[in-house]
């Protein structure tokens, strides 16, 4: 058993939750993930005690500061989607002191992580260096897998960490900070987004169209017309404000108040878990988590099997989620019943 010595409390995974050993690599990066919850430290890692969870980190840390081991750094968690990175990887998830759209953290949160991040440092002898890709020593779950995580505010505020722990690594004596809050707008950079609005320049002087588009804000000019850049997979679309975006990003052609009958991107409550499933009975397959969702005519059945990245309850029930081989488009597909509790106790096949 090992783990830093600033821990809190030791609360482990299930020993189902992730991998022993670390398949030969050493450890050289680190990656915080955010909880997209307000929960506390122990009641992350409690949630990574169930039996199947499929998931797991080396710590969680609270909005109050405290540090839970959840996995021995001997050991691999599975939290970022990824072997080779969570291989090399320790994983930290980050509880919120906010919800969307920014998903703030606390100043004790942030200092506690500063802590740990310079701690495991100097215990495995690397320095931070945040790329803005998988080839860095600070990583996020965002470089390998469709998700928004570790969220558009902590994820804005890589390089401050990196450079807080070098620093802290130089013997330069740093103050407790806390991230600079988002400035000058409502939404900030790395959100996704819905907007019927897109304007060919943030003046407005040019063009504005009217329609229905989704992409993430690329870039943020406070106190213009149309302050939000949005970019869609890297190239800049157009600008758009507070009015064109939708409160709850959707897909075009669906409604951000009705339910989604198509939904393609990975939602605010979705839960990542890598994992097989292997169904006892026929179950159809949909383009979005609903029984409204459209029936892409396809199913799974006893005898097959199907790898999921993760899950959403909804409507009284669990839905799995995956990637479609054939066509990229997200699917989704019934693979439980909860109870009162949202515990799925009537499963409709087999998670391995």
């Amino acid at each position: 058993m090992s783990y830093s010595s600033l821990t809190n409390k030791y609360i482990p995974a299930s020993a189902d939750n992730y991998m022993r050993g670390r398949g030969g690599y050493k450890v050289c990066k680190i990656t915080p993930h955010h909880m997209a919850c307000q929960w506390s430290a122990e009641r992350c890692a409690q949630s990574f005690q169930v039996s199947g969870r499929m998931a797991s980190a080396n710590y969680c840390i609270g909005s109050d500061g405290t540090i839970v081991a959840n996995v021995d750094e001997e050991n691999r968690a599975w939290t970022s989607s990824n072997y080779y990175n969570d291989c090399q990887s320790i994983t930290i998830e980050v509880a919120n002191e906010t919800c969307a759209p920014y998903w703030t953290i606390s100043t004790k949160a942030w200092n506690a992580l500063v802590n740990l991040c310079v701690d495991i440092c100097k215990r495995y002898n690397f320095r931070l260096n945040y790329t803005g890709n998988a080839n860095g020593s600070l990583t996020e779950h965002r470089m390998f897998a469709a998700t928004s995580c570790p969220g558009p505010y902590l994820h804005s505020k890589m390089p401050q960490l990196a450079q807080e722990v070098n620093a802290r690594l130089d013997g330069q004596t740093v103050a407790p900070t806390q991230p600079s809050a988002p400035s000058g707008e409502k939404y900030s950079v790395g959100l996704p987004i819905c907007t019927n609005t897109l304007s060919v320049n943030c003046y407005g002087t040019g063009k504005v169209y009217k329609g229905d588009w989704n992409g993430t804000i690329g870039r943020v000019i406070k106190g213009a017309k149309y302050p939000y850049r949005v970019d869609r997979n890297g190239v800049a679309i157009g600008w758009t404000n507070d009015t064109g975006i939708d409160s709850d990003p959707h897909i075009p052609g669906g409604s951000a108040q009705s339910t989604l009958t198509v939904l393609n991107s990975v939602p605010s409550d979705f839960i990542r878990e890598n994992a097989t499933f292997y169904p006892n009975t026929t179950l159809k397959i949909r383009k979005a988590p609903t029984e409204k969702g459209i029936d892409t005519g396809l199913y799974y059945s006893n005898g097959m099997s199907v790898q999921y990245d993760g899950y959403v309850k909804r409507e009284g029930f669990v839905w799995i989620s995956w990637i479609s081989a054939s066509t990229g488009e997200r699917r989704w597909m019934k693979a439980g019943a909860l109870n009162s509790k949202e515990y799925n106790t009537n499963p409709y096949g087999r998670f391995v």
